[in-house]
């Protein structure tokens, strides 16, 4: 089996058990995106761009997984959720990546 080194990758892992106020950009694939979703989604984190098949949005760590339970509770189905980045907040309350 070839060693790979995947601790590049790792490092910036956040925890499940992140309850800071740090926020991280989420892609959320679905199969088409409406009103009742975007509502759902909005009451847990900030919806930055509708896209095609899905949502990118800030969300808390926390925010993650309500999203996931909210939706499947009005039988939402989710094809993927993708934790892309950890977002920074700068001192003028700009979005940093």
């Amino acid at each position: 089996m070839e060693n790979n080194d995947y601790d590049s990758f790792l490092k910036n892992v956040a925890s499940p058990l992140d309850y800071s106020e740090s926020s991280y950009l989420v892609y959320i694939e679905v199969p088409i995106p409406g009103d009742a979703i975007s509502k759902i989604i909005a009451k847990h984190g900030k919806i930055v761009s509708e896209l095609e098949f899905g949502y990118l949005c800030e969300v808390h760590m926390q925010g993650i997984p309500e999203i996931a339970r909210s939706l499947s509770l009005k039988n939402h189905a989710i094809y993927q959720m993708v934790r892309l980045v950890k977002l920074n907040k700068t001192s003028n309350n700009r979005t940093e990546k």
